[in-house]
């Protein structure tokens, strides 16, 4: 059994980018929750001893206080009543949710920060984009997607151009990805702060890219999906 776990109910969902959706969580009993600072994620578990659980990230899509609502990539089966890929529940089904988990986010005025997102993990980075932002930090993010449709956040990410650098690549190999991403950071400081999220592989790499340049206590990665138990 996990501490601090909170009952809640699955509720509606809407399409936030082509293949990826928002849901609502909302408690079972109408108690508040916790706020979550830009960024942060939550484990979702199908019952109380925390079994089965997953890390989505918050959005800031509620103006309910007993409600969360979390983004999540639909299930590649082209049916449009499918639930979301590694979400096995549907409208009215209980489940329950972990305190927030809040991103690594280094406010320096000294450090650069560069910031890598992918799929889902572009609703964490935007997050930490516009908590750098609102500090005044340098930053810049290079947000990649098979397609503008499928880029979640375009907007936030537009938000915050006049306060840092934004890069899109839409449709890249993976050969260029790779590419792109290590020009980003070939050559930075060893002091830079490198933030990434998406799949596991695109992570991988860009942890295995930025070890060349900066102490790997400056790489964080926003690892979402299944968790072990």
């Amino acid at each position: 059994m996990r501490d601090n776990l909170i009952p809640v109910i699955v509720g509606r969902s809407w399409q936030i980018a082509e293949g990826y959706h928002a849901i609502e969580l909302r408690t079972t009993s109408g108690s508040v929750l916790p706020p979550f600072a830009d960024g942060a994620s939550i484990a979702l578990c199908r019952n109380h001893a925390g079994n089965h659980g997953r890390i989505y990230p918050l959005l800031h899509d509620s103006s309910l206080s007993n409600t969360y609502v979390v983004g999540a990539r639909q299930r590649d089966d082209r049916k449009a009543d499918s639930p979301p890929a590694g979400f096995p529940m549907q409208e009215g089904d209980e489940a329950f949710v972990g305190m927030p988990i809040s991103p690594p986010t280094v406010l320096d005025d000294r450090v650069q920060s560069i910031l890598y997102a992918a799929g889902i993990g572009a609703a964490s980075i935007a997050g930490i984009a516009k908590r750098l932002a609102s500090a005044g930090q340098k930053f810049e993010v290079h947000h990649f997607a098979r397609s503008a449709d499928q880029a979640v956040h375009r907007e936030e990410f537009d938000a915050i151009r006049s306060h840092g650098k934004v890069y899109r690549y839409f449709g890249l190999p993976d050969d260029l990805v790779v590419e792109k991403s290590a020009h980003a950071m070939s050559p930075t400081h060893p002091t830079t702060q490198i933030y990434c999220s998406g799949p596991l592989a695109f992570m991988d790499f860009i942890e295995h890219q930025g070890r060349e340049w900066v102490y790997a206590g400056n790489i964080h990665k926003i690892v979402l999906g299944e968790q072990s138990a």
